[in-house]
């Protein structure tokens, strides 16, 4: 019996250190393009600004009822849990940018009580957002026309996605537990090899 216990006390240390994960065992997917958008204070927000920081991205629009307000909440509580590492950024992507003007945006937030310190809400013209998304962060994305009849749901991706201090895009996420719990993860490993000077 008492062996029985060492062993599967073993093969759970082994588990929680397979668990680890080095930056240089997360794949780099893609790099992002220059671009050039406003956030919710109307501050102009480049690719330049992601330099040097770590940035979990969502792209969700202030009007949606279905899929966002859960997105918005799992990063708010991302956003808590890993407070303690320096250098992490979020920033949601608006994927409709007719509709969700910098002022618009400021208000969701506040109204959201969404804690700006580290949090970017970005919008601009729309061909450079779905530039931007499409091929920088390799994500689908509807558009106002291609909406159903009677529906307010613009088609979008419902990952995060997390970019390195070099603006590569380095995971896709799941908002679930366990997609949240991985994203975590490489975060903190991305993190550990990042110096904090940068």
């Amino acid at each position: 019996m008492r062996s029985k216990a060492l062993l599967l006390g073993l093969l759970a240390l082994l588990a929680l250190g397979c668990s680890k994960r080095k930056a240089e065992d997360i794949p780099v997917l893609s790099t992002l393009p220059e671009f050039a958008l406003l956030d919710q204070d109307e501050q102009p927000f480049t690719r330049e600004s992601m330099e040097g920081q770590i940035w979990v991205s969502a792209f969700v629009f202030t009007h949606c009822r279905s899929t966002c307000p859960r997105l918005t909440a799992h990063m708010k509580g991302l956003q808590t849990r890993v407070s303690d590492v320096p250098n992490v950024n979020l920033v949601s992507v608006s994927v409709d940018p007719r509709n969700d003007t910098p002022e618009v945006i400021k208000a969701y937030m506040q109204k959201n009580d969404l804690d700006e310190s580290n949090w970017r809400f970005v919008t601009g013209e729309e061909e450079v957002i779905r530039r931007v998304v499409v091929e920088g962060f390799k994500v689908p994305i509807g558009d106002e026309d291609s909406r159903a009849a009677g529906s307010d749901d613009i088609m979008h991706s419902n990952s995060f996605v997390l970019v390195d201090p070099d603006t590569q895009v380095r995971g896709y996420y799941r908002a679930n537990n366990d997609g949240i719990a991985d994203l975590e993860r490489d975060l903190r490993a991305l993190a550990a090899a990042t110096p904090s000077g940068r």
